[in-house]
C-alpha cells in the first residue's frame, strides 16, 4: 500500500510540472480578465466594454473624462451626430470627439442649445447667456431646435402668448421697441415683445398702430381723425418730418434743429394723429 501511494506521489508531482511547463507556453491573453472600459482597435475606433460585453445602442458616461457618450448598434461610437434618447425624452448631440454637447451649438447652418446639465436640446424661448456678461432672451423652433432670426409669428400651439415678434437678424435675441420693417414702422411691446396694434400710449406720447398689420399710421375718423385747421385731404399730402422715439415736434425739410438727428418722413395727417406739434422754429 504504501509503495501505491509513493507512486500516485511521483505521477501528481510530474502533472504539476508539465501543467507549469504547458502556462509558460500559453499566451497571456488566456488568462486576462474580461475587457472594461475603453479599447481601440488597429483602425482608431474607439469601443467600450462592460464586463467584455461591448456597448452597443447604449448611453455610456467615463467617470475619467467626465463626459457622455453614445454607442450605436454596432458598436461605434457616435461622432458629429444628432441622437434621441428615449430614457430622457431628449433629443442630444455628440461632437467631433463624441462628447455630449452642452450649450451653444452651431451646425447645419444655424444656432442651438443644449441644457448645461442633461444635454437636451431647447426648444422654445429660454434665457442664455451672452459672451462678455448679460444674457438675451431667445427662440429655439419647436420642430428642428434651430434659433430663429428675423419676423416671426409665435402661435399658442405650446402654451407661448400669440402674436408677431422680431429676433435680431444676428444674435437672435428678442426686440423690443421701435422697429422699421420693410414699408412700415412698428412698436414690440417692451415686455412681452409682442408687435402692438391700436392706439398706444409709448413714452407719454399716443399712437396708432394699424389693427391689421401694426404699422404705425394715421387713426380712422372715429377714433379721433386729424387735427390742426387744414383739410384732411392737405394734411395727408403735407410731408413733414419727425423724430422717433422721443420727439415732439414736427419739421420742414432742413430745419436746423434736425441736423444732429434722424428724421423720418411721415404725412402732416399722421405727425398730428400722433401728437406731434409744429416746430416754433422752421415753423411747418
Amino acid at each position: 500500500m504504501q509503495a501505491f501511494f509513493s507512486r500516485m506521489g511521483k505521477r501528481m508531482a510530474r502533472c504539476l510540472v508539465l501543467a507549469a511547463a504547458i502556462a509558460t507556453l500559453l499566451p497571456a491573453a488566456a488568462f486576462a480578465t474580461a475587457d472594461n472600459g475603453w479599447v481601440t482597435q488597429p483602425n482608431g475606433e474607439r469601443y467600450w466594454y462592460d464586463n467584455g460585453v461591448m456597448a452597443r445602442s447604449k448611453e455610456v458616461y467615463d467617470p475619467q473624462s467626465g463626459q457622455w457618450y453614445w454607442f450605436d448598434a454596432d458598436g461605434t461610437m457616435a461622432h458629429d451626430k444628432d441622437v434621441y434618447l428615449p430614457a430622457g425624452d431628449k433629443w442630444v448631440r455628440y461632437d467631433s470627439q463624441g462628447h455630449m454637447v452642452k450649450g451653444e451649438d452651431y451646425r447645419y447652418g444655424g444656432w442651438y442649445w443644449f441644457d448645461m446639465t442633461t444635454g437636451a436640446m431647447t426648444k422654445g424661448f429660454v434665457c442664455i447667456p451672452v459672451s462678455g456678461g448679460g444674457s438675451k432672451w431667445v427662440f429655439y423652433d419647436y420642430i428642428n431646435g434651430q434659433m430663429a432670426h428675423g419676423e416671426r409669428y409665435i402661435d399658442d400651439s405650446h402654451g407661448d402668448q400669440p402674436g408677431w415678434m422680431y429676433f435680431d437678424d444676428y444674435t437672435g435675441a428678442v426686440i423690443y421697441g421701435w422697429k422699421d420693417l420693410p414699408g412700415k414702422r412698428v412698436f414690440y411691446d417692451r415686455t412681452t415683445g409682442r408687435m402692438v396694434y391700436g392706439w398706444q400710449n409709448i413714452d407719454g406720447q399716443s399712437y396708432y398702430f394699424d389693427t391689421n398689420t401694426g404699422a404705425l399710421t394715421t387713426p380712422p375718423e372715429s377714433s379721433g381723425g386729424s387735427s390742426g385747421g387744414e383739410s384732411s385731404d392737405q394734411n395727408h399730402s403735407t410731408t413733414v418730418y419727425v423724430t422717433y422715439p422721443n420727439g415732439t415736434k414736427y419739421h420742414r425739410a432742413g430745419c436746423s434743429t434736425l441736423k444732429r438727428s434722424d428724421p423720418v418722413a411721415i404725412s402732416l395727417a399722421d405727425a398730428l394723429a400722433q401728437g406731434f406739434t409744429a416746430c416754433k422754429v422752421c415753423k411747418p
